[in-house]
């Protein structure tokens, strides 16, 4: 009798979370074009890392690079708009529980991007970890978005995890190509999964 009186209150409980994750994809449509940004440029640069060892093509990657900065700055300044006060209930509430509009979630893998690029032009990170730090940094985003977003977000994170793990200790020299290529494609695979649940 408990048990189903437990199930009946999780049931509603759960579908209005589902609703408010649905809602809150809906309101970030406009992130969702980052990841892929994002995601091609990794597997991009990872291409452009395989060729490296018969041309030097390192201003290609450069390119690349700088084109998806400018890209996502088009991005986000497109979403300024929707940044304007006439706010629903909703989105106060959201603000007052500090979720905010969704462009917020950019802001902490963005600081994290300029952390691993601060590091890397300064030489603190050696070149040879560089990609293991930046995959380790992707595969904990993955993992927190997944907590609020969906438990598919949080294996992608898993296995990106491992993966990197096993590339660290076992296959170093090949960490840059594969790392890249593997994390480029997790993020091209979670903004299909995220355009899909926005639906």
């Amino acid at each position: 009798m408990q048990t189903s009186k437990q199930t009946n209150l999780t049931k509603p409980g759960q579908q209005q979370l589902t609703n408010k994750r649905r809602d809150w994809l809906r309101e970030a449509q406009g992130l969702i074009p980052l990841v892929f940004i994002w995601g091609a440029e990794w597997v991009f640069s990872a291409g452009v890392d395989f060729a490296l060892y018969w041309r030097d093509l390192d201003w290609l990657k450069q390119a690349a690079f700088i084109t998806a900065v400018v890209a996502s700055l088009i991005q986000i300044w497109g979403m300024r708009k929707s940044l304007s006060p006439g706010s629903t209930s909703d989105t106060e509430d959201s603000v007052k529980h500090g979720w905010g509009h969704p462009i917020f979630l950019v802001l902490p893998g963005a600081l994290l991007v300029a952390a691993v690029a601060l590091l890397d032009a300064i030489g603190a990170v050696s070149p040879l970890f560089a990609p293991i730090l930046r995959a380790f940094l992707l595969a904990v985003g993955f993992v927190q978005v997944g907590m609020l977003l969906g438990r598919s977000l949080i294996y992608v994170g898993l296995w990106l995890f491992t993966l990197t793990a096993v590339m660290a200790v076992w296959y170093l020299g090949y960490s840059d190509v594969i790392l890249e290529g593997m994390g480029g494609i997790s993020l091209l695979v979670s903004g299909y999964m995220l355009r899909v649940w926005a639906r």
